[in-house]
């Protein structure tokens, strides 16, 4: 799976021609963390809350935690490079946008598999 989230973020950002580290692990961590994050917040959406009681259902509350998912991915993006390297630079802020992107995008796509087995929160967001 390495050479996966590699081969997609070096697509998007371009590789990092001073910093090897990228290639040997952040690339790796983050994208797995950002993959069980998103997994983590849309079963809490829609098994926990969407199945507990019919208070966060509603499309407003799913584009609040898409965002927060969004938000949690730069951070984790952002958070891990800075550690890993102790610098900030251009490439780190465009790899932790392109992050948030990316987490958005695997929130949506669990979504639509995991909102049939929730009771509240079937028709959310779509």
């Amino acid at each position: 799976m390495q050479t996966l989230f590699t081969s997609i973020y070096e697509f998007i950002c371009g590789k990092n021609q001073n910093y090897d580290e990228y290639r040997a692990e952040i690339y790796r961590n983050v994208g797995w963390l950002s993959f069980i994050v998103a997994l983590i917040l849309v079963l809490l959406f829609y098994l926990a809350l969407g199945r507990w009681r019919g208070v966060w259902y509603t499309r407003v509350h799913w584009v609040i935690t898409l965002v927060l998912a969004a938000a949690i991915g730069f951070g984790l993006a952002f958070g891990l490079g800075k550690g890993t390297l102790g610098i900030i630079d251009a490439y780190l802020m465009q790899f932790a946008l392109f992050n948030a992107v990316i987490i958005a995008i695997y929130f949506i796509a669990f979504s639509l598999l995991f909102k049939r087995f929730s009771i509240f929160s079937k028709r959310t967001p779509f």
